[in-house]
């Protein structure tokens, strides 16, 4: 009966926030979710995130704070109460869009359920990933101006990465994974590289430290079209 009053299901909500960068150079951004699913894309607007949120769970009601100091904006997306086992139907889902224009520290925690991150176009000065249980697609195909670094803390499903052709990229892969695909990627020295790695002037270094699942990793060109 606790557990019940606690997981009030609710006629599904629709709420959407918009959070300005009010003078921010460059933002931390922190997405904490539970169940559910996840999805995030860069987009060409003024406003640091637009985010519609659905829900039919109080205790999905999202929370959304911002702060500034000094020329860095602090972005803290989480949910308004504690989490614990959702039970029965549970809707829960984070449409957000994240601003081009200036450089971001994402950090992202995922719990159970979906993710699709299209990261790409954003000015990225890190990526820190806890992959959570389920399934996960980050998109980080380019192209890119600056180096950066990815850390991913895998979980248990799977996770595919999408990774550019024209940056280097060197991926370290250490924990107890299930399999690694690796396409258009060679192995050197204990790395998974592509071509461009040690001829561009960009580098993205990525860390996986992985559970049980599965990993698809995937160069593909910037200029491709998506279905």
């Amino acid at each position: 009966a606790v557990a019940t009053g606690c997981d009030e299901t609710i006629p599904v909500n629709t709420e959407t926030k918009t959070v300005a960068l009010d003078g921010a150079r460059r933002a931390e951004v922190g997405l904490h979710m539970g169940a559910g699913e996840l999805r995030v894309r860069g987009a060409d607007q003024e406003a640091l995130l637009e985010a519609e949120f659905r829900f039919n769970r109080e205790r999905f009601r999202p929370a959304v704070d911002y702060r500034l100091f000094g020329e860095k904006g602090i972005l803290e997306v989480r949910h308004a109460r504690r989490q614990g086992i959702p039970l029965g139907n549970v809707r829960n889902t984070w449409d957000l869009s994240l601003s081009r224009a200036v450089p971001l520290d994402l950090d992202i925690d995922l719990g159970a359920g979906e993710s699709r991150l299209d990261l790409r176009g954003l000015l990225l000065s890190s990526v820190d990933l806890d992959m959570g249980v389920g399934e996960m697609r980050l998109d980080i195909s380019g192209p890119h101006k600056e180096s950066f670094r990815i850390k991913i803390d895998g979980g248990v499903g799977s996770g595919r990465l999408i990774l550019p052709d024209e940056a280097g990229v060197r991926i370290h892969v250490d924990g107890g994974l299930g399999s690694v695909d690796a396409h258009g990627l060679s192995k050197q020295g204990g790395y998974y590289v592509n071509e461009a790695y040690g001829r561009s002037d960009v580098t993205i270094e990525i860390d996986i430290d992985a559970g049980i699942g599965s990993l698809d990793l995937r160069v593909e060109p910037a200029d491709r079209i998506r279905a």
